[in-house]
């Protein structure tokens, strides 16, 4: 494919169709969301929040694995697939923030990382030009501050659980905005 050659917009359409919207990712996510809220129900306190941090790490190469299956190309030669790369390289830079709220303030965990994960997903909103993109962010964003700060005795029983639903939605609005972009004549 020559993308040199292409507009912006057949450049976005390229990548919706290829990447498939990124949702494989997001069923990782979920995944992860409910390992965490399963693991809340056998473990708790520091030890829980620890597992969080070490866990987060597994959701991009299960994706990844996830995208193969499904047929998904989340590694795109597609310029926009690289913008992509970098947006969500960004949550990289989260992590000695997560570190330090481990240290200071282990159960503000589930509250950081849900909404800082959530908030990183902003820009997927042009790039895919995606409502699904702008309700995770929203969404993601408004339950971590309420059930993981305002009422945080809900943060590491019901905020994952929560998330999990969240990430399902998106994986399945993601999968249908890319099988009607795929339905689109190129």
């Amino acid at each position: 494919m020559d993308y040199q050659k292409m507009t912006l917009d057949e450049l976005k359409d390229d990548l919706i169709r290829v990447a498939r919207g990124g949702y494989p990712v997001f069923i990782a996510g979920a995944l992860y969301w409910l390992a965490m809220g399963v693991l809340g129900l056998i473990i708790e306190g520091k030890t829980l929040a620890l597992c969080y941090l070490l866990g987060v790490g597994s959701i991009f190469p299960l994706g990844l694995l996830l995208g193969r299956l499904l047929k998904a190309d989340l590694m795109s030669r597609n310029p926009l697939g690289a913008l992509s790369g970098i947006v969500g390289g960004i949550q990289a830079f989260f992590l000695p923030l997560w570190i330090v709220i481990y240290i200071e303030h282990f159960e503000l965990i589930p509250f950081a990382i849900g909404l800082l994960a959530g908030s990183h997903f902003l820009p997927y909103i042009w790039i895919y030009r995606s409502r699904t993109y702008l309700f995770l962010t929203l969404s993601m964003a408004t339950a971590s501050f309420f059930l993981g700060y305002i009422f945080d005795q809900l943060a590491f029983s019901v905020l994952p659980f929560v998330l999990t639903a969240i990430y399902l939605a998106t994986a399945a609005g993601l999968a249908a905005e890319s099988r009607q972009a795929a339905q689109q004549p190129s």
